[in-house]
Protein backbone atom coordinates (compact mmCIF):
# COMPACT_ATOMS: atom_id res chain seq x y z
CA UNK A 1 0.00 0.00 0.00
CA UNK A 2 1.27 3.69 -0.73
CA UNK A 3 2.07 5.73 2.55
CA UNK A 4 0.31 8.89 2.73
CA UNK A 5 2.92 12.27 2.03
CA UNK A 6 3.64 13.69 5.42
CA UNK A 7 2.53 16.82 6.75
CA UNK A 8 4.21 20.27 8.15
CA UNK A 9 1.67 22.10 10.02
CA UNK A 10 1.44 26.04 11.27
CA UNK A 11 -0.53 28.22 13.58
CA UNK A 12 -0.74 31.25 15.00
CA UNK A 13 -3.86 32.20 16.83
CA UNK A 14 -6.96 31.18 14.90
CA UNK A 15 -5.05 30.35 11.68
CA UNK A 16 -3.66 27.02 11.06
CA UNK A 17 -2.16 25.92 6.91
CA UNK A 18 -1.32 22.60 6.59
CA UNK A 19 1.72 21.56 3.73
CA UNK A 20 2.65 18.67 1.90
CA UNK A 21 7.07 19.38 1.30
CA UNK A 22 7.08 16.00 -0.85
CA UNK A 23 4.19 16.81 -3.21
CA UNK A 24 5.46 19.80 -4.62
CA UNK A 25 5.43 21.57 -1.72
CA UNK A 26 2.19 22.26 -2.41
CA UNK A 27 -0.72 24.03 0.28
CA UNK A 28 -3.20 21.44 1.50
CA UNK A 29 -5.37 23.84 4.03
CA UNK A 30 -5.51 27.35 4.98
CA UNK A 31 -8.42 27.74 7.63
CA UNK A 32 -8.93 31.17 9.55
CA UNK A 33 -11.35 30.96 12.69
CA UNK A 34 -13.36 27.67 11.26
CA UNK A 35 -13.37 28.66 7.57
CA UNK A 36 -11.56 27.11 4.74
CA UNK A 37 -10.33 30.09 3.09
CA UNK A 38 -8.36 28.63 0.44
CA UNK A 39 -10.22 25.52 -1.13
CA UNK A 40 -9.40 22.42 1.14
CA UNK A 41 -7.47 19.35 -0.47
CA UNK A 42 -9.05 16.52 -2.02
CA UNK A 43 -8.10 13.32 0.26
CA UNK A 44 -7.90 11.13 -2.45
CA UNK A 45 -5.68 13.89 -4.33
CA UNK A 46 -3.29 13.87 -1.76
CA UNK A 47 -3.38 9.78 -1.30
CA UNK A 48 -2.52 9.75 -5.28
CA UNK A 49 0.13 12.07 -4.85
CA UNK A 50 -1.57 14.69 -7.12
CA UNK A 51 -0.76 18.42 -6.51
CA UNK A 52 -3.24 19.90 -8.38
CA UNK A 53 -5.95 18.70 -6.14
CA UNK A 54 -4.51 20.63 -3.41
CA UNK A 55 -5.31 24.28 -2.45
CA UNK A 56 -2.17 25.63 -4.11
CA UNK A 57 1.09 24.81 -5.18
CA UNK A 58 4.60 26.74 -6.24
CA UNK A 59 5.22 27.73 -10.14
CA UNK A 60 8.77 27.80 -10.46
CA UNK A 61 10.90 28.50 -12.81
CA UNK A 62 7.58 29.87 -15.03
CA UNK A 63 4.44 30.13 -14.73
CA UNK A 64 1.35 28.12 -16.72
CA UNK A 65 2.14 26.84 -20.40
CA UNK A 66 5.50 26.75 -22.85
CA UNK A 67 3.96 25.72 -26.34
CA UNK A 68 5.07 21.93 -27.54
CA UNK A 69 7.81 22.22 -25.02
CA UNK A 70 10.09 24.18 -26.90
CA UNK A 71 11.48 27.50 -27.13
CA UNK A 72 14.50 29.61 -28.41
CA UNK A 73 17.00 31.39 -26.28
CA UNK A 74 20.30 33.11 -27.78
CA UNK A 75 19.82 31.85 -30.59
CA UNK A 76 19.40 27.79 -29.36
CA UNK A 77 16.17 25.66 -29.72
CA UNK A 78 15.60 24.09 -25.96
CA UNK A 79 13.38 20.81 -26.54
CA UNK A 80 11.31 20.37 -22.93
CA UNK A 81 10.08 17.21 -21.47
CA UNK A 82 6.10 17.53 -22.22
CA UNK A 83 5.74 16.98 -18.28
CA UNK A 84 1.79 16.19 -17.92
CA UNK A 85 0.82 14.00 -20.78
CA UNK A 86 -1.44 13.93 -22.72
CA UNK A 87 -1.07 18.10 -22.46
CA UNK A 88 0.85 19.44 -25.64
CA UNK A 89 3.13 21.48 -23.71
CA UNK A 90 5.57 22.22 -20.91
CA UNK A 91 3.03 23.50 -17.60
CA UNK A 92 3.40 25.24 -14.48
CA UNK A 93 7.60 24.79 -14.09
CA UNK A 94 9.44 21.67 -12.05
CA UNK A 95 8.43 22.65 -8.74
CA UNK A 96 4.77 21.46 -8.74
CA UNK A 97 6.10 17.56 -9.60
CA UNK A 98 8.91 17.46 -6.86
CA UNK A 99 9.41 16.97 -3.76
CA UNK A 100 10.68 20.08 -1.19
CA UNK A 101 13.25 20.02 1.71
CA UNK A 102 12.42 21.69 5.19
CA UNK A 103 14.89 24.00 6.07
CA UNK A 104 13.41 25.90 8.83
CA UNK A 105 9.88 25.44 11.02
CA UNK A 106 8.72 27.21 14.00
CA UNK A 107 5.18 27.43 15.55
CA UNK A 108 3.98 29.77 12.71
CA UNK A 109 6.40 30.02 9.78
CA UNK A 110 8.05 26.95 7.39
CA UNK A 111 10.60 27.61 4.90
CA UNK A 112 10.99 25.14 2.31
CA UNK A 113 14.00 24.87 -0.68
CA UNK A 114 13.95 23.19 -3.56
CA UNK A 115 17.61 22.55 -5.64
CA UNK A 116 16.94 21.88 -9.11
CA UNK A 117 19.87 20.47 -11.30
CA UNK A 118 20.06 21.33 -14.99
CA UNK A 119 17.86 18.94 -17.11
CA UNK A 120 15.40 18.28 -19.95
CA UNK A 121 12.47 19.50 -17.81
CA UNK A 122 14.83 22.83 -17.44
CA UNK A 123 18.02 23.57 -18.65
CA UNK A 124 19.51 25.90 -15.81
CA UNK A 125 19.97 24.71 -12.20
CA UNK A 126 18.85 27.19 -9.46
CA UNK A 127 17.47 27.25 -5.94
CA UNK A 128 13.85 28.26 -4.84
CA UNK A 129 12.47 29.26 -1.15
CA UNK A 130 9.26 30.06 -0.39
CA UNK A 131 8.68 31.27 3.61
CA UNK A 132 5.08 30.52 4.09
CA UNK A 133 3.97 32.36 7.38
CA UNK A 134 0.82 32.65 9.46
CA UNK A 135 0.27 36.30 11.93
CA UNK A 136 -3.30 36.34 13.32
CA UNK A 137 -5.77 36.15 10.28
CA UNK A 138 -2.54 36.86 7.51
CA UNK A 139 -1.15 34.12 5.66
CA UNK A 140 2.30 35.01 3.42
CA UNK A 141 3.93 33.49 0.86
CA UNK A 142 7.65 34.86 0.60
CA UNK A 143 9.03 33.33 -2.93
CA UNK A 144 12.55 33.45 -4.71
CA UNK A 145 14.51 31.78 -7.02
CA UNK A 146 18.30 31.93 -7.78
CA UNK A 147 20.18 31.40 -10.45
CA UNK A 148 22.48 28.88 -10.39
CA UNK A 149 23.57 29.01 -13.83
CA UNK A 150 26.81 30.61 -15.08
CA UNK A 151 24.84 32.81 -17.77
CA UNK A 152 21.86 34.49 -17.36
CA UNK A 153 18.50 32.57 -17.58
CA UNK A 154 14.66 33.18 -17.41
CA UNK A 155 14.00 32.37 -13.95
CA UNK A 156 10.50 33.36 -12.09
CA UNK A 157 8.05 31.99 -9.45
CA UNK A 158 4.38 32.85 -8.49
CA UNK A 159 1.82 30.36 -6.70
CA UNK A 160 -1.28 28.37 -8.13
CA UNK A 161 -4.07 29.26 -5.50
CA UNK A 162 -7.32 27.25 -5.59
CA UNK A 163 -10.45 28.77 -3.86
CA UNK A 164 -14.19 27.00 -3.61
CA UNK A 165 -16.89 28.31 -6.41
CA UNK A 166 -19.97 28.04 -4.67
CA UNK A 167 -21.24 31.38 -3.76
CA UNK A 168 -18.11 33.07 -4.49
CA UNK A 169 -17.54 36.44 -6.27
CA UNK A 170 -14.19 37.70 -7.59
CA UNK A 171 -12.77 41.76 -7.57
CA UNK A 172 -9.72 42.84 -9.82
CA UNK A 173 -8.84 45.36 -11.92
CA UNK A 174 -6.45 44.82 -15.55
CA UNK A 175 -5.25 46.43 -18.41
CA UNK A 176 -5.87 43.99 -20.91
CA UNK A 177 -6.54 40.29 -21.17
CA UNK A 178 -4.97 37.52 -23.11
CA UNK A 179 -7.34 34.99 -24.68
CA UNK A 180 -6.75 31.57 -25.32
CA UNK A 181 -7.47 29.49 -28.27
CA UNK A 182 -8.22 25.76 -28.13
CA UNK A 183 -4.61 25.30 -27.63
CA UNK A 184 -4.97 27.23 -24.48
CA UNK A 185 -2.05 29.17 -25.77
CA UNK A 186 -2.58 32.78 -25.51
CA UNK A 187 -3.84 34.56 -28.75
CA UNK A 188 -4.26 38.19 -28.52
CA UNK A 189 -4.44 40.98 -25.49
CA UNK A 190 -7.77 42.76 -25.29
CA UNK A 191 -9.27 44.92 -22.93
CA UNK A 192 -11.01 43.24 -20.06
CA UNK A 193 -15.34 43.23 -21.16
CA UNK A 194 -18.21 40.95 -20.76
CA UNK A 195 -17.23 38.03 -18.82
CA UNK A 196 -13.94 38.66 -18.80
CA UNK A 197 -14.24 42.11 -16.61
CA UNK A 198 -13.69 41.80 -13.32
CA UNK A 199 -12.93 45.12 -12.52
CA UNK A 200 -16.44 45.49 -10.00
CA UNK A 201 -17.67 42.71 -7.60
CA UNK A 202 -18.51 39.76 -9.85
CA UNK A 203 -20.28 36.36 -9.45
CA UNK A 204 -17.63 33.61 -10.32
CA UNK A 205 -20.20 30.97 -11.28
CA UNK A 206 -21.57 30.98 -14.71
CA UNK A 207 -18.38 31.83 -15.99
CA UNK A 208 -15.74 30.21 -17.74
CA UNK A 209 -12.45 31.85 -18.34
CA UNK A 210 -8.66 30.47 -18.35
CA UNK A 211 -6.77 33.42 -18.96
CA UNK A 212 -4.05 35.39 -18.12
CA UNK A 213 -4.65 39.12 -17.30
CA UNK A 214 -1.69 41.58 -17.25
CA UNK A 215 -1.41 45.18 -15.71
CA UNK A 216 -3.37 44.38 -13.10
CA UNK A 217 -3.48 46.21 -9.87
CA UNK A 218 -1.90 43.75 -7.85
CA UNK A 219 -4.69 43.55 -5.47
CA UNK A 220 -7.91 40.96 -5.50
CA UNK A 221 -11.05 40.82 -3.66
CA UNK A 222 -13.02 37.57 -2.85
CA UNK A 223 -15.86 36.80 -0.89
CA UNK A 224 -18.49 33.61 -0.80
CA UNK A 225 -22.26 33.72 0.17
CA UNK A 226 -22.98 32.61 4.00
CA UNK A 227 -19.56 32.74 4.71
CA UNK A 228 -18.34 35.13 7.44
CA UNK A 229 -15.11 35.99 6.20
CA UNK A 230 -14.01 37.38 2.55
CA UNK A 231 -10.36 37.36 1.31
CA UNK A 232 -8.16 40.44 0.32
CA UNK A 233 -4.77 39.41 -1.71
CA UNK A 234 -2.08 41.30 -2.36
CA UNK A 235 0.90 40.67 -4.33
CA UNK A 236 4.36 42.55 -4.77
CA UNK A 237 4.92 44.26 -7.95
CA UNK A 238 7.31 41.57 -9.71
CA UNK A 239 3.85 39.43 -9.89
CA UNK A 240 2.51 41.75 -12.69
CA UNK A 241 0.32 39.76 -14.52
CA UNK A 242 -2.49 36.53 -13.21
CA UNK A 243 -4.22 33.43 -14.29
CA UNK A 244 -7.37 33.28 -14.16
CA UNK A 245 -8.97 29.86 -14.50
CA UNK A 246 -12.23 29.53 -13.97
CA UNK A 247 -13.94 25.87 -15.46
CA UNK A 248 -17.60 26.11 -16.15
CA UNK A 249 -19.21 23.58 -13.62
CA UNK A 250 -15.99 23.55 -11.60
CA UNK A 251 -16.14 23.16 -7.82
CA UNK A 252 -12.94 25.30 -7.49
CA UNK A 253 -11.28 28.55 -9.30
CA UNK A 254 -7.92 29.49 -9.50
CA UNK A 255 -6.43 32.84 -9.07
CA UNK A 256 -2.66 33.00 -9.70
CA UNK A 257 -0.46 35.67 -9.07
CA UNK A 258 2.46 35.47 -11.57
CA UNK A 259 5.55 37.16 -12.99
CA UNK A 260 4.84 36.73 -16.88
CA UNK A 261 1.85 36.08 -19.47
CA UNK A 262 1.68 32.64 -20.59
CA UNK A 263 3.47 31.10 -23.54
CA UNK A 264 6.08 33.96 -23.11
CA UNK A 265 9.34 32.39 -24.23
CA UNK A 266 8.32 32.51 -27.27
CA UNK A 267 6.12 35.60 -27.47
CA UNK A 268 9.37 37.77 -26.07
CA UNK A 269 7.96 41.09 -27.35
CA UNK A 270 4.23 41.03 -25.20
CA UNK A 271 4.86 42.48 -21.52
CA UNK A 272 5.09 41.49 -18.73
CA UNK A 273 7.62 39.08 -20.12
CA UNK A 274 9.43 36.55 -18.27
CA UNK A 275 12.62 37.92 -15.38
CA UNK A 276 15.75 37.60 -16.35
CA UNK A 277 18.36 36.79 -13.74
CA UNK A 278 22.08 37.08 -13.88
CA UNK A 279 23.93 34.27 -12.05
CA UNK A 280 23.99 34.16 -8.43
CA UNK A 281 21.15 36.79 -8.28
CA UNK A 282 17.52 35.87 -7.15
CA UNK A 283 13.84 36.49 -7.78
CA UNK A 284 12.07 37.29 -5.12
CA UNK A 285 7.95 38.12 -5.08
CA UNK A 286 5.58 38.14 -1.68
CA UNK A 287 1.96 37.34 -1.82
CA UNK A 288 -0.38 38.05 0.95
CA UNK A 289 -3.43 36.80 1.97
CA UNK A 290 -5.50 38.35 4.28
CA UNK A 291 -9.12 37.46 6.14
CA UNK A 292 -11.28 40.02 6.68
CA UNK A 293 -14.95 40.18 8.13
CA UNK A 294 -17.28 39.57 4.84
CA UNK A 295 -18.98 43.23 6.32
CA UNK A 296 -15.73 44.86 5.49
CA UNK A 297 -15.14 46.70 2.43
CA UNK A 298 -11.71 47.28 0.73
Amino acid sequence: MKSMPKTASICSNLSRCDVYPDLGGGIARWCFDGQEILSMARPEAISAGDPLGLSSFPLVPYSNRIGNATFEWNGKRYQLLKNFPPEAHAIHGVGWQLPWVITHQSEAELTLLLRHKADNNWPWSFDAKQTISLSGDTLSLNISAQNLATEDAPLSFGHHLYFDNEGASLQFKADRVWLSGEDNLPTKAVTPEGEFDFSQITTVAGHNVDHCYAGWNCSATMAWKFRPYSLYLQASPELSAAVVYIPAGGKTFCFEPVPHISNTLNILSHQPAMPIVAPGKTFTATIILKALPACIKV
